[in-house]
């Protein structure tokens, strides 16, 4: 039994159950000579913010019928030997909460009726992750509940959150508004998972990282909103929330948990700043006395330290998974670090990104690893993504 985590798929009909008075503004898929899924207008689309860099519709992976095709998508499944596929969208080109709120509703809905569809036709083959536009909070909690009603086993957020304000992204762990949706997930049980929207809110489009060479060196963004997400005290808020993280790898598990360890409960010095004093961050600590003199601290003490009660490495136990890459070298390093409970099969299927170039092998890549226990590609394959998503 292997169970793929992370998958992609267009339905023909995933725009056509909005409301009429959204007919003129709701995304058009376009297909090409060959009735593959070529482009996408979308009249009702936010206004570009400038600085970013979207990418445009279809994504890699256009080419595949299996883009668009449920019976083509599950034989492509079948031939490499994957039983059951978690849909996401196809996120390229329209996703994105700068989305007029009451239009990035409907057209979440719209493809969640599309992909239920699915659901109901290919109940052994398929499960579904709703798309969910958090623009407001309220009515993301009714279509969260409407898809756990309606049998779909988790819902789909941005690894970050976009602003208009700026080409950078925000961090899902300080939009404070969100609380109540997150408060519904856990008593819901609804896992969470989050990817990568392709809207073009990121930290290297900064001119100086891109006019030194230095892009490369720029903060990642969907890390720094994953560790947001304990940083922020959200997940002592709530401990039952469960996250997936998708499509990154997982060479930087490691080092960035042992930072963040290395760090929890010690004095922070700052070398740079000759007045400084040598204080400890949050984590329950009495800071009543102390001066913040520190260049970087622009808001207050209360608000500038952080909010985990737990080392990083606690909520990386226990609320956090992570789709793999099967041919990836770090693998084994990392399932021996965390746990092989902690991680999830998963192809990227149909893209041909770095995340997806291996769709066809990664179950022949995964059989072949000498350095992974026959017991814990079990839990790879299949074992752990049935415990997480309720699969029987």
């Amino acid at each position: 039994m292997i169970i793929d985590c992370d998958t992609h798929f267009m339905p023909l009909d995933a725009f056509d159950h909005l409301p009429e008075r959204f007919a003129s503004l709701r995304p058009i898929i376009k297909l090409d000579e060959n009735g593959a899924y070529a482009d996408l207008d979308f009249p009702g689309a936010p206004p570009a913010v400038p600085g970013t860099t979207p990418l445009p519709a279809p994504g890699t992976g256009w080419q595949y019928r299996g883009m668009i095709d449920a019976e083509a998508r599950i034989k492509d499944c079948a031939d490499v030997g994957i039983d059951r596929a978690c849909l996401l969208p196809q996120f390229s080109g329209w996703w994105s909460y700068l989305i007029e709120p009451e239009l990035a509703k409907a057209i979440a809905h719209s493809w969640n009726v599309a992909t239920l569809s699915l659901i109901k036709r290919y109940p052994a083959q398929v499960c579904g992750i709703a798309l969910i536009a958090l623009q407001d909070v309220g009515t993301a909690i009714e279509e969260m509940g409407w898809a756990k009603d309606n049998g779909f086993r988790g819902v789909a957020l941005d690894k970050v959150f976009p602003v208009r304000d700026h080409p950078f992204s925000e961090c899902l762990g300080g939009q404070y508004q969100l609380k109540p949706f997150f408060r519904a997930a856990e008593n819901l049980d609804m896992p969470i998972f989050l990817h990568a929207v392709q809207h073009g809110h990121r930290a290297s489009n900064a001119a100086i990282f891109q006019r030194e060479g230095l892009d490369f060196f720029a903060p990642n963004e969907g890390q720094m909103s994953l560790v947001s997400l304990f940083t922020s005290g959200l997940l002592d808020q709530f401990p039952r929330l469960k996250f997936v993280y998708t499509e990154a790898g997982t060479e930087f598990i490691k080092p960035l948990v042992e930072q963040l360890d290395s760090t929890f409960g010690k004095a922070i010095v700052d070398y740079d700043n000759e007045d400084a004093t040598p204080f400890f961050r949050g984590r329950g600590i009495d800071h009543t006395d102390e001066k913040l003199n520190r260049a970087k601290a622009l808001q207050p003490l209360d608000i500038y330290l952080e909010k985990n009660r737990k080392p990083a490495s606690h909520y990386f136990r226990n609320n956090f998974f992570f789709t793999i890459e099967t041919e990836e070298p770090a693998l084994p390093d990392a399932i021996d670090f965390l746990g092989a409970d902690r991680f999830l099969f998963a192809t990227d299927y149909p893209h041909d990104d770095p995340g997806g170039a291996m769709k066809f092998r990664d179950v022949k890549l995964l059989t072949a690893n000498k350095r992974i226990a026959d017991r814990d590609k079990d839990r790879l394959r299949h074992e752990n993504a049935r415990e997480l998503l309720r699969l029987g």
